[in-house]
């Protein structure tokens, strides 16, 4: 039986770059790089032994994607837009198409290249020459230094020994887009698309629940309005409203909610330890009788932090439902479209109270909680979540 030899496999010079750069990185053996491109190790290291004639190509010549180099049309301007993409992702910046033609073209008007166009066609030849894709955003992932997430799941047992799970918490703060309007349609064919503007109308919430998920703490809501008229005849809100002119957290208002919070738990002879990410907005923690801060690892929220493992998601995809179908009524109804704050919270607080123990408890499992075996005392909690709810509830408007 005959066999056939081993097809080699051939590298752009750009996946070269990727791949010298990646030894370069010292985070992985050669072997295990050479692996990961699907080449022999020898080709690895003859890449090495011909790395300044390789960078030397693919800078110079500015078609790195291609296997045997050809001439580009503007090599300068496509220099500088690749030097100016690269150092733009090394700073975590979201670049998508618009925003790199835009580049492009304020590149070529400074060199004197007036008629150079940044066409689809430019940007998708661009893309292909320096193996660039568009992907999705995942988050704070980047660069999350795993030995540290295994090392602070390893301590965290030790940690929360002296608390049982119902008195375990974490929080985190995230923005709602509230009005959830969307940027596209489904239409007949040949039918004109057009719609009104897209909401950008923002909050922040502050989310909190306890590593047994059978308590939550009451939702903090950050918006613009300071006096907002819809409130005006409310005896009493479903969330603490709060105000500032980005709608963002503050140290202040950070502050203010944990001191409720201790006042909630020293008023039920309670003892908790509380979990929250150490970003700015909570760099001023007041003193407290009975809440215990502890801040996650910094740059591990996306593996750390609980709530980013699926509660917040969890949250927003029932909040969108509730307004989904509140507009469907409207339109059933006949009535003009939208939803104001008021009936945001009111959607935000029924959907959080929505969201299920068993996922609180997965994603908090998910974060290295719930590794240990601490007894829960689900008598002790039993009507601790509307008490809570109630010491944090706003005060009449």
């Amino acid at each position: 039986m005959a066999t056939g030899k081993r097809k080699l496999k051939t590298l752009s010079i750009a996946e070269k770059v990727t791949v010298i750069r990646a030894v370069e990185k010292g985070d992985k053996k050669k072997v295990e790089i050479a692996k990961q491109f699907g080449i022999p190790t020898s080709m690895l290291s003859t890449f090495l032994k011909e790395k300044e004639k390789i960078l030397k190509l693919y800078s110079e010549k500015s078609c790195g994607h291609q296997k045997r180099m050809r001439e580009c049309e503007y090599p300068v301007i496509e220099q500088c837009v690749l030097k100016w993409f690269v150092q733009a992702r090394d700073r975590n910046v979201p670049i998508d198409r618009k925003l790199l033609q835009a580049k492009a073209e304020e590149f070529a008007k400074e060199l004197g290249h007036s008629e150079f166009k940044a066409s689809d066609g430019w940007l998708d030849k661009f893309k292909k020459r320096h193996g660039i894709v568009f992907n999705r955003l995942c988050g704070e992932s980047t660069q999350v230094p795993e030995e540290d997430c295994s090392h602070w799941i390893q301590k965290l047992p030790e940690i929360i020994q002296d608390y049982s799970t119902g008195d375990v918490f974490n929080a985190d703060e995230t923005g709602l887009f509230f009005k959830c309007t969307t940027d596209k349609t489904m239409t007949f064919k040949g039918e004109p698309c057009h719609g009104g503007k897209k909401s950008k109308d923002r909050v922040t919430l502050l989310l909190g629940a306890n590593m047994s998920g059978l308590e939550k703490l009451p939702a903090l809501l950050i918006g613009k309005s300071f006096k907002p008229r819809k409130f005006k005849n409310v005896k009493s809100l479903s969330m603490h409203y709060e105000a500032n002119k980005k709608a963002w957290m503050t140290s202040e208002l950070f502050s203010k909610w944990l001191k409720k919070v201790d006042a909630a738990m020293v008023r039920k002879k309670r003892r908790i330890i509380l979990f929250i990410d150490n970003c700015t907005a909570h760099n001023h923690i007041p003193v407290m009788k009975a809440v215990t801060m502890k801040f996650l690892l910094p740059n591990t929220t996306s593996k750390l932090q609980p709530l980013d493992q699926g509660i917040i998601n969890n949250f927003k995809l029932r909040y969108r439902k509730l307004v989904v179908r509140k507009l469907l009524q409207e339109i059933e109804d006949k009535r003009p479209l939208g939803i104001g704050l008021l009936e945001a919270m009111r959607s935000a607080r029924r959907a959080w109270d929505e969201v299920p123990e068993e996922t609180i408890k997965n994603c908090l499992k998910k974060a290295g909680f719930g590794q240990q075996t601490i007894e829960d005392s689900e008598e002790h909690l039993e009507g601790m979540s509307m008490e809570t709810d109630d010491a944090l509830a706003s005060p009449e408007e």
